[in-house]
């Protein structure tokens, strides 16, 4: 086993004075993920030196009893300590403002401003928009209305604001939300979160492309037959039930998880790992993904709705809880290659895969000659698995195809970070190359449009929960000669 070394680059003596305000501090993102990735930054000392967490909500709520509706509202607090949450405790505040009444923030500006004071430093300011879409206007304006974005008289301050998805649903409503942030705030101030691109295994995905030799070389349409990703999760809809049937399987997962692993999965090797330079690999794939018409989407999507969605909604609706689709990217790299893409609820497993499958060799001397396929388990089980031909022992020559494995549980100690931490952890250092530009959103909603504009005459089937999905996707992929492939 290998002891992953700390990452000099993260302590917290690098990272200068900081408060973060959460907007949304008492709703379910802040209390299952935000606030645990943060009590666990804070014990393994992974915080700023001074560091101040202020967390606002509508709610009646001191600081103490602010954590423990927190800690008894989320389910990934429990195993916290006394000591823990005192130690935490010493940089939390709560502070109860109304985002329909701004003035009731002005007070709270006052109260930033003093931290600057005793030692005459100069804290950085970081703004979670940890809520619903339609209350970035609101933030926004409050913002720069109760004098919460003015600037330090000793040091220069950096201002930054995090916004979670979804970010816009269509491209319209997209490109009026990025004019909407850019009115107050710089493109480099803006941090789009998409915490799947946190994970470590979809960050490997670039590493094991560029960091081996043995695979660039063949990351083409001259070696590779197809590419596929899954995404499958166990739950019903029925906890998400209001925002879930607004949304669907398709805007709720391909638009941004998917798409985005489709990027870093085939785009061109950056000349440095800058975040402008990455991002601009990632928007040449995003812009070359070919858009789908009425024809198209007969022929190359399948949607579909668990039975007993409707039961869980209240309601008659046609929403789509499971979706897959064929796409291409007009590249010369990627011409002609399919990318069948997949997800769903109420599904047998929950689980997030990539696989690369090769080409069959031209001539095989073997009998049995199969295609190596690269698969990436994303989650859970994260893992690296790659599908050789071997010969079985005996007399005669018979194939046998193994899988090469590296388990990052097997491999290495210490527990794979949160994406959450490392995204929290990369807004309070500045470093963007893991959030996403306004020209990607809009890129990926453009041909996300493409496709829901074109499904209009395309059926909806149904499944049965727990199971794979509708026995349509795998006659879909079927008629391709091709079968999905998940391990």
């Amino acid at each position: 086993m290998i002891k992953p070394i700390i990452n000099t680059h993260h302590l917290d003596q690098d990272i200068p004075p900081t408060i973060l305000t959460i907007f949304g501090a008492t709703g379910d993102l802040t209390a299952d993920y935000l606030m645990p990735a943060l009590l666990h930054m804070d014990t393994e000392g992974l915080l700023p030196k001074n560091f101040r967490l202020v967390a606002v909500g509508r709610r009646e709520l001191t600081t103490k009893t602010y954590l423990d509706f927190i800690i008894q509202k989320s389910g990934n607090l429990k195993k916290i300590t006394l000591a823990q949450k005192t130690h935490f405790l010493k940089h939390l505040l709560y502070y109860k403002g109304d985002l329909e009444n701004p003035e009731s923030f002005k007070p709270l500006a006052n109260i930033l401003s003093d931290r600057d004071k005793p030692k005459h430093l100069c804290y950085n300011r970081l703004y979670y928009f940890a809520t619903s879409p339609q209350l970035f206007a609101s933030i926004a304006h409050v913002l720069k209305n109760s004098g919460l974005l003015t600037s330090c008289g000793a040091h220069d301050r950096k201002l930054r604001i995090l916004v979670e998805k979804p970010f816009g649903f269509n491209l319209p409503s997209s490109r009026a939300l990025n004019k909407l942030l850019l009115k107050y705030f710089t493109e480099q101030q803006i941090y789009r979160i998409d915490h799947y691109q946190g994970k470590e295994t979809v960050q490997n995905l670039m590493v094991v492309r560029f960091a081996n030799s043995i695979f660039e070389p063949l990351w083409n349409n001259r070696h590779i037959d197809h590419i596929e990703i899954s995404v499958f999760e166990k739950d019903t809809a029925h906890l998400r039930a209001e925002f879930y049937d607004q949304t669907g399987a398709f805007k709720d997962f391909v638009q941004n998880h998917i798409l985005q692993m489709l990027a870093l999965l085939t785009m061109d090797e950056p000349q440095n790992l800058t975040a402008d330079l990455i991002r601009d690999q990632k928007i040449k794939i995003l812009n070359a993904l070919v858009p789908f018409n009425s024809q198209t989407a007969i022929r190359d999507l399948v949607r579909a709705q668990y039975v007993g969605y409707k039961k869980d909604i209240g309601r008659e609706t046609d929403t789509e809880t499971f979706v897959a689709l064929k796409v291409f990217i007009n590249t010369p790299r990627w011409k002609g290659v399919p990318i069948y893409l997949r997800t769903g609820k109420a599904l047998s497993k929950k689980v997030a895969e990539v696989s690369v499958h090769f080409k069959e060799p031209d001539k095989c001397i073997f009998k049995g000659c199969a295609s190596n396929i690269l698969t990436f388990r994303i989650q859970p089980d994260e893992s690296v698995h790659l599908r050789l031909n071997n010969k079985i022992p005996g007399f005669g020559i018979q194939l046998h195809q193994g899988d090469y494995q590296f388990g990052y549980k097997k491999e290495f100690m210490s527990e794979i970070p949160s994406a959450y931490e490392r995204l929290l952890l990369d807004f309070m250092e500045g470093d963007q190359r893991l959030f996403i530009r306004s020209d990607e959103i809009e890129a990926a909603w453009k041909f996300i449009d493409s496709v829901t504009d074109s499904w209009k005459k395309t059926p909806v089937y149904k499944y049965k929960a727990g199971s794979n999905g509708p026995i349509e996707a795998d006659a879909f992929k079927e008629k391709d000669i091709k079968e999905w492939w998940t391990r």
